[in-house]
């Protein structure tokens, strides 16, 4: 996972995210063991920002599947 794979992600979404809170993101998912670009997205964005999950209903539906 990249910054610039985080930043097109966050763009998809959206989102404004600059720099800082990409490196964020990518810090955060390093911290935590989480390898893929759209769960280290959300795993930050439900932790701090609680960005609403119909932005990428998609994911959601496939996470719920996994479950």
């Amino acid at each position: 996972m990249t910054l610039n794979e985080i930043k097109q992600y966050t763009d998809k979404l959206g989102l404004t995210c600059d720099q800082e809170a990409c490196e964020s993101i990518l810090e955060s998912a390093n911290e935590w063991g989480i390898t893929n670009t759209k769960d280290a997205v959300w795993e930050f964005m439900d932790f701090y920002e609680g960005i609403s999950h119909s932005r990428d209903p998609e994911y959601w539906a496939q996470r719920g599947e996994e479950d």
